[in-house]
This record gives structure tokens, C-alpha cells and sequence, in this order.
């Protein structure tokens, strides 16, 4: 199969390509560091001729570059993925999209399934739902992939997981935002690669979380990480952070139904990290 993948040189785009090839698949690889721009019409429609499938990683994902620039977010975001939909619908390509399980923010909901309700809280989440909506009448053709928060080797230095390891490798103090008590269902980068494989290979659309059901607090989190590394945590709570998802639990049944199961636990995966 000849699969387009944007945003194919950073964190995700890295394992999902590997795991493509390795599977004998055609990538095309689309990254802004290779001068692709998704916001380029005529690009798009030279690179997606050649595709059946476009896997759409490409986004402002640091929720702190997206609170600080939301204009940036909303046209990498959402506009660029209404010209990527537009391309796609005319040259009749399937697009799995890449969207995100903090679009449910604090919806009040104790697992969260596919139908249940949005209610973003961040600027970045907030860009993810919007573009969701222009996939809402077209889910027989197309998918949107709501993706846990991860992280693996080679991460992003600005998310918690790395921030925490690197922190207590070298001894420094860790500011834990609010009452530490916020969770989220950490799930290995893999992981998430052999998800959206899973829903690449199956003849299902739709909306599908992909998601370790291992809910954990970041005080728990913390906790691991020192065990794992054999040191103590240096802690100190700050002011909680602007749009701060209490919980999230997220349910991936639905996924699970086409075969998937996540390789690693929170625990097995961040030894493959640390």
C-alpha cells in the first residue's frame, strides 16, 4: 500500500514510518523539515496523487507553543487539515487523522468511549475537535485516530514523562502543577504506531481511541520513574496549569475489537526509555 505520512520525521512519525517499511509498505514522507508543508495546496495534491492512504500526524502538538501562538495551531491545525480533506475527498484517498483524547477534558465522564462528549479545555485540544468536525459527515471514507498521551525513547524534551526522568537521573527538583492528582492513561509510542496500524489494515472508519486503560497520577508517575531509576524524586507543587485535564480514563474496547492489544505496561515501557 502507498501511505502518505505528514509530519513523518517527528516523534510518532518515526515509529509508525519504521513500522510501515518494515511491513513492506510504500511511505511518502511528508514533513516540514523535508519542505513539505501541509498549508502547500499544489504539494498536497503532487504527493497524495501518489497515495491510497494518508496518515495525518502533522500539528502544533506542544500544548504550550499552541496557548502561546494559537493562530499558528488553528491554520497548522485545523486549516491545513481542511485543505488535506479537500485534496484527499478529490482524489479519493483515505485519511486516518490524528486528533487526541484531550478532547474530552473535563467532560465529567468516568471512561471515556468514542460517543462520549467534548469538552476541551486547551488551545491545542481545542484545534484538534474543530478539525474533527470536518470529518463528522464523512466517517464512511475516512477516520479520526483520538491518541493517548504518549511517549518512548527520543521524545519530546518538553513532555512530563521526559521532563521526570531526566529531573531525577540528575538529581533536580520536579514541579508537580496543582495537587499531582491528574491522570492520564500514558501509553508507549508503539503502542500507538501499531494502533493506527491495526485501524489502517482493518475495513472499519470511524472515530477509534488508542489507549493503555492504565490510568495513573503524576504523583504515581513520579513515584515509578524514581523506583525504576533508583533514585528519589525531588518534588515541589506549583500553581496549577491554565486548562488542566483532572482525569482521564479512556477506553479502548472499540479498538481492541479489530485485534489491538499494547505491548507494554506504564512500567515495562518507561525501562525502555529510562
Amino acid at each position: 500500500m502507498r501511505i502518505l505520512v505528514t509530519g513523518s520525521e517527528g516523534f510518532l512519525g518515526k515509529v509508525l514510518v519504521r513500522e510501515l517499511e518494515n511491513q513492506s509498505h510504500q511511505v511518502i514522507r511528508y514533513d516540514i523539515s523535508l519542505g513539505k508543508d501541509i498549508l502547500d495546496s499544489q504539494q498536497l495534491y503532487e504527493d497524495l496523487t501518489n497515495a491510497d492512504v494518508c496518515i495525518h500526524l502533522a500539528a502544533v502538538a506542544d500544548l504550550y507553543i499552541a496557548e502561546n501562538n494559537p493562530q499558528l495551531a488553528r491554520e497548522v491545525n485545523i486549516d491545513a487539515t481542511r485543505k488535506i480533506l479537500e485534496v484527499a475527498e478529490e482524489l479519493d484517498v483515505r485519511i486516518l487523522f490524528a486528533s487526541t483524547v484531550c478532547a474530552y477534558g473535563n467532560n465529567g465522564v468516568e471512561i471515556c468511549t468514542e460517543h462520549s462528549p467534548l469538552a476541551p479545555t486547551e488551545v491545542y485540544a481545542q484545534s484538534k475537535a474543530a478539525a474533527e468536525e470536518l470529518f463528522k459527515e464523512k466517517l464512511n471514507n475516512h477516520s479520526i485516530l483520538r491518541l493517548a498521551t504518549f511517549y518512548g525513547p527520543n521524545m519530546r524534551s518538553s513532555l512530563a514523562t521526559s521532563i521526570f526522568i531526566k529531573a531525577i537521573k540528575n538529581g533536580e527538583l520536579i514541579n508537580i502543577h496543582g495537587n499531582g492528582l491528574q491522570t492520564r492513561c500514558y501509553t508507549h509510542v508503539e503502542d500507538i504506531a501499531s494502533g493506527i496500524i491495526t485501524v489502517l489494515d482493518s475495513d472499519e472508519n470511524g472515530i477509534f481511541n488508542i489507549s493503555s486503560d492504565e490510568e495513573m497520577n503524576v504523583i504515581d508517575l513520579i513515584a515509578l520513574i524514581a523506583k525504576i531509576v533508583g533514585k528519589t524524586a525531588k518534588t515541589i507543587h506549583v500553581e496549577d496549569r491554565f486548562g488542566q485535564i483532572n482525569k482521564s480514563r479512556i477506553s479502548a474496547a472499540k479498538l481492541r475489537k479489530l485485534g489491538w492489544r499494547p505491548k507494554y505496561s506504564l512500567e515495562t515501557g518507561l525501562k525502555t526509555c529510562i
